[in-house]
């Protein structure tokens, strides 16, 4: 549905029509098809017919939609990551990362190509170059660039940036892997949270020594610190999606160290379940399961009284 949603508002804004009147032309398409097509494949249809193409456009962050196969794009380089080696069906390669960002949001783009890995490698392009990326393609809310795209800094000035992922606000049944998603759901179970243990100093994630103490590649032998994970299950009516949460997020809740006491936790589990919940994060792909869960960024319980107060306050 939000490709759908997108699509229609970009037939209207480059036709010249309103958003009723294109809604009107999809539906009929849809009808004469004898609804063998989506509603998506009939916008698809009806921009054609218009005479409009998306593939010559800049588009938004916020305008991207999955499936695109020439994605031209703006944006300032917020983040990014190490070059990564690969190795799949007896090809090596490697892989670049770095997040996006305009006035609209911000997503992650993956470079494939030597060429353009070799633009971050070298310095050409760092850390706050604007960017222009020409003939991407897109796979859920990610930019993909080959060898048959281009990747060159811009001279436009950007200083609007909203560093933060362009949020969907649907349905979990709607949700696909690498989108930012907001929902509000029911916890349905609670699982016993995990503990992992960390440098109090640098936060990194420490290995036990062989003497039983535990070991920080940057500040040696140390006092672990725990950090908990939890997961649950939330339904919203539409699907069930398990949520993996850290530390930062499991203070919204609960006192971490709660967690670490059985009775406590215990509580906490029996207490949460039920409850209602806002709940943003993003989708990814559990590698182990091959299923789709939200790491969360951020969670709300659900004010049943205030909600109450602000539709009050619509009518």
């Amino acid at each position: 549905m939000k490709n759908y949603e997108l699509l229609v508002d970009r037939i209207a804004k480059s036709s010249g029509l309103s958003r009723e009147e294109v809604v009107l032309k999809v539906e009929a398409k849809k009808a004469k098809l004898s609804g063998l097509i989506s509603k998506e494949g009939a916008a698809q249809i009806i921009a054609a017919e218009l005479g409009i193409s998306f593939e010559e456009e800049d588009l938004k962050i916020s305008e991207l939609i999955g499936g695109l196969r020439k994605v031209n794009v703006i944006g300032k380089v917020m983040n990014i990551f190490p070059i990564r080696e690969f190795e799949k069906n007896d090809r090596k390669g490697r892989v670049a990362n770095f997040i996006l960002a305009d006035e609209t949001g911000s997503t992650r783009v993956v470079l494939w190509d030597t060429n353009h890995i070799g633009l971050i490698e070298d310095g050409r392009i760092k850390v706050g170059d604007v960017v222009e990326i020409r003939n991407g393609s897109t796979r859920d809310s990610e930019i993909h660039l080959s060898s048959f795209g281009e990747l060159k800094k811009s001279k436009i000035v950007m200083n609007a940036i909203k560093n933060a992922p362009a949020v969907s606000e649907g349905t979990l049944e709607e949700a696909r892997q690498g989108m930012s998603v907001k929902v509000r759901g029911v916890v349905v179970q609670v699982f016993q949270p995990r503990f992992y243990f960390v440098c109090p100093t640098c936060n990194k994630k420490v290995v036990a020594s062989d003497d039983g103490k535990f070991k920080c590649a940057e500040h040696g032998k140390i006092e672990k610190k725990d950090k908990a994970i939890l997961n649950f299950v939330l339904d919203d009516g539409t699907e069930s999606m398990r949520v993996v949460m850290f530390s930062d997020q499991i203070k919204a809740l609960v006192p971490e160290e709660d967690l670490a006491d059985e009775v406590k936790s215990a509580a906490f589990r029996d207490e949460f379940i039920g409850t209602e919940i806002y709940l943003s994060g993003r989708v990814n792909r559990n590698q182990l399961f091959n299923n789709l869960e939200i790491v969360a960024s951020g969670i709300e319980r659900v004010d049943v009284e205030k909600l109450i107060t602000e539709l009050d306050g619509k009518d």
